[in-house]
């Protein structure tokens, strides 16, 4: 081993060679990546067909689909820690179209829902569904009408058409990945008087130096969004292999970048940049800007990491995909027994990936964030998992 060929180093190496394996192998048209480790940077890059780093964008703006989804609950926490948002308060006192809920059974019949309460939102525990869920009568309802994929709408008329659909199941009876965080987006504008995206913008993205995250792109930096690449949704359910060929693939009806005060959502729809997401993570470790100034308290930041889901409901499914070892908190997975994970990784790491196959990771024991930046839509790869293994196999 060469004198720069150190431990650290050498395994810091490990990381591009995944990164680079899965763009040679035709998966992805690039990836970049950004991890810090006590608030340094510990390894950062990208990959590309080749050796054309040119031909990325500086800073490349990323639709980052469900990575929006932990953004939107931190604001909720903050609104928390201000009294203004509790998690026992019934949904239907904030939204009252949301008062009198069904629940559609799988024999076709119905029957009155329990209360929804802000908990059930932050935890996808309220009956709520997606238009991309398999053996899901409601998700399918949510798929005919269009709910989900129209970029068109505001999040308040979002919210009013969720209402007239039944439920899938009744609150707080188990785990179902939702729409929940677009209701909840639609309760944090009630409760705070303010647009989402302008909430977001003065409580989250200022004070944490995020400059590119939005619901929009401006169009001066148009030139730095990322080009899309996947499967429209009939595809991947008429097959959901993971080595689908590479093709562009057109989003911006759905996720336009160009309707800035129309189109906001609290599950999907934020752009941001690797750069930008690594502050909101690692904020996250601690509650504090990258100035040290808190945005929300020591205890309720742990507070808001703790696991909400009964043994009865873990492992919790995505889908068809066990997530066995994790539990759920307020902001996304948190791992509670790794040794039941698939994957490596370490006691109590948390976040979330996006449908795009973004993801990141905070691993608050070992002050350890990590971001990694991609665009394939319906992507089954294990890449995001691979890196965030090869970045933990790089730990000194």
């Amino acid at each position: 081993m060469s004198p720069i060929d150190q431990p650290g180093e050498f395994r810091k190496r490990g990381i591009r060679r995944v990164a680079k394996g899965y763009i040679d192998s035709g998966h992805f048209a690039s990836i970049e990546w950004l991890i810090k480790r006590h608030g340094k940077v510990m390894d950062a890059g990208v990959a590309l067909p080749g050796e054309t780093p040119s031909s990325l964008p500086d800073q490349p703006i990323y639709r980052i689909y469900s990575m929006t989804k932990p953004i939107v609950a931190a604001a909720g926490v903050i609104l928390m820690e201000r009294f203004r948002l509790h998690l026992f308060t019934p949904l239907g006192s904030i939204l009252p179209e949301f008062q009198d809920m069904e629940v559609l059974n799988a024999d076709g019949s119905a029957e009155r829902a329990a209360p929804i309460m802000i908990e059930h939102l932050f935890t996808h525990r309220a009956g709520f569904s997606y238009n991309f869920m398999p053996d899901c009568p409601v998700g399918a309802l949510y798929l005919s009408d269009g709910l989900v994929n129209d970029g068109g709408c505001t999040l308040e008329t979002f919210a009013n058409r969720a209402a007239q659909f039944p439920l899938a199941f009744q609150p707080g009876q188990r785990w179902h990945y939702s729409i929940a965080n677009d209701i909840l987006a639609r309760v944090l504008e009630v409760v705070s008087g303010q647009a989402l995206g302008t909430l977001l913008q003065n409580e989250i993205f200022d004070p944490l130096g995020m400059k590119d995250t939005q619901f929009f792109v401006p169009e001066s930096e148009r030139h730095r969004l990322m080009p899309m690449y996947g499967r429209s949704l009939d595809e991947i359910l008429k097959a959901a292999e993971a080595t689908a060929p590479l093709k562009k693939f057109d989003v911006d009806d759905a996720y336009p970048y160009d309707k800035p005060g129309v189109f906001a959502r609290g599950g999907h729809g934020l752009f941001s940049t690797a750069d930008d997401y690594i502050r909101f993570a690692q904020f996250t470790v601690n509650g504090k800007t990258p100035m040290g100034a808190p945005l929300v308290s020591r205890k309720m930041v742990d507070f808001m990491w703790h696991n909400r889901l009964s043994s009865e409901q873990l492992p919790y499914w995505l889908g068809p995909f066990p997530s066995p070892g994790y539990g759920f908190n307020l902001l996304g997975r948190v791992m509670l027994d790794p040794g039941q994970a698939i994957s490596l990784t370490s006691e109590e790491e948390g976040g979330w990936g996006g449908a795009a196959a973004t993801y990141y990771w905070v691993d608050r024991k070992e002050d350890f964030v990590g971001v990694v930046m991609t665009q394939n839509l319906g992507s089954l790869s294990p890449m995001r998992t691979d890196m965030m293994a090869a970045a933990y196999q790089a730990l000194d």
